[in-house]
């Protein structure tokens, strides 16, 4: 089941810089119109008139946003690439250490539960977790297999965090009015993601239930292709493959 947690603007924020500003717009265009279509299926689970009127408003004000302030939006796409690339590198360092502490946690539940505490909930956590992840490795690490390249993982870690630590929407300008703007911009891509990401979770829900006709695929982001994670890829100890906005644990609002 999809994981629920408050997301603070800060976080929202950093979701936001992992993707551009006129994809958001592009898919929140035609989730506006799956929503309107689907709107009576999608209400049983959450999604009903108040909260469509809510992302339709938030979109008008992120176009609004768009108009008035290009050169934020045109700073920030040049900062997107870079930071997926850093984003990017942390989770598949997660996903490595998930699966080999996953599988010591098959025989040893403290590992479990000290794995699925520190393992990271979406983007604006991924360094916190690293770090958290790398502590419980270095913990265990004369229990794990010598092909398991755990010291590579421990090196690593020191570079991804200053990495992650590092404000790619902020760091290419000094100019003080555009980083407030590239801000604004991040938080509203920010809100706007993981709302669409909630949607879609709940219509791929509505459909394996049988109260919505349709194929699950049509309920997944078509154009924030390697945006990374809004939120958690709910998946047990033992690491299994995931795949992009399966089972993201939906904000708190």
């Amino acid at each position: 089941m999809p994981k629920f947690r408050y997301l603070s603007d800060l976080e929202y924020t950093v979701i936001g810089r992992r993707h551009g500003s006129e994809d958001i717009a592009l898919e929140a265009g035609e989730v506006e119109a799956r929503w309107r279509r689907f709107a009576d299926a999608l209400a049983v689970y959450g999604f009903g008139k108040a909260d469509l009127d809510a992302f339709v408003a938030l979109l008008a004000e992120h176009a609004k946003l768009r108009g008035a302030r290009p050169d934020a939006v045109a700073d920030k796409k040049t900062s997107v690439a870079s930071r997926n690339q850093q984003v990017a590198a942390g989770w598949a360092w997660v996903d490595r250490v998930r699966a080999v502490l996953g599988r010591l946690g098959l025989t040893d539940q403290a590992v479990a539960t000290a794995l699925e505490t520190a393992r990271p909930g979406d983007d604006a956590s991924l360094e916190a977790g690293i770090r958290a992840m790398a502590a419980l490795l270095t913990e265990h690490q004369a229990r794990l297999p010598a092909d398991a390249q755990v010291a590579q993982r421990l090196a690593e870690v020191a570079s991804l965090s200053a990495g992650l630590l590092a404000s790619p929407g902020t760091v290419h300008t000094s100019k003080i009015q555009t980083v407030a703007d590239t801000a604004q911009v991040d938080l509203l891509d920010g809100k706007l993601c993981v709302m669409m990401s909630d949607l879609n979770a709940a219509g791929r829900a509505a459909i394996r239930n049988g109260d919505l006709k349709g194929n699950t695929s049509d309920f997944t982001f078509h154009h924030l292709k390697g945006g990374g994670r809004t939120a958690a890829q709910a998946a047990p100890a033992a690491a299994t493959a995931t795949t992009p906005e399966k089972d993201a644990p939906r904000a708190a609002t």
